[in-house]
């Protein structure tokens, strides 16, 4: 649980830079088959809880922070998952030099992807 003052209390848990491989990796075949992420163990494994020693299931936390490595860049941006709306936020600290379109390009997996992984696990 997250506390910032007595009155913002929100429940947040993590991901670490494997899950966003996963994610890049299984992206074409979901994009073609919504069905290949049910095959995929260990990415289901993360919004369960079970991946990750000390993680919670998103079925328990409002947000799930997650680093997203861009993949022709050496660059790190922050990704946010709102699970009550639906929505991943993106925070790139080097927006003057790194374009929006080439952030999307990195994001469009984990948008795609991560609806269905959340339907798999009915969250």
């Amino acid at each position: 649980m997250a506390t910032f003052n007595k009155k913002i209390r929100m429940k947040v848990t993590t991901t670490d830079s494997f899950f966003g491989s996963m994610v890049r990796r299984i992206y074409p075949a979901v994009v073609e088959n919504s069905n290949a992420l049910a095959k995929q163990v260990s990415l289901l494994e993360y919004p369960l809880g079970e991946y990750m020693h000390c993680n919670t299931p998103w079925t328990e936390v409002d947000h799930v922070l997650m680093p997203i490595r861009m993949g022709v860049r050496t660059h790190w941006i922050f990704g946010h998952l709102d699970i009550r709306n639906r929505c991943i936020n993106v925070y790139n600290s080097c927006i003057d030099m790194i374009r929006d379109r080439e952030v999307i390009a990195d994001v469009q997996p984990f948008a795609f992807v991560i609806p269905h992984l959340m339907a798999n696990i009915d969250v």
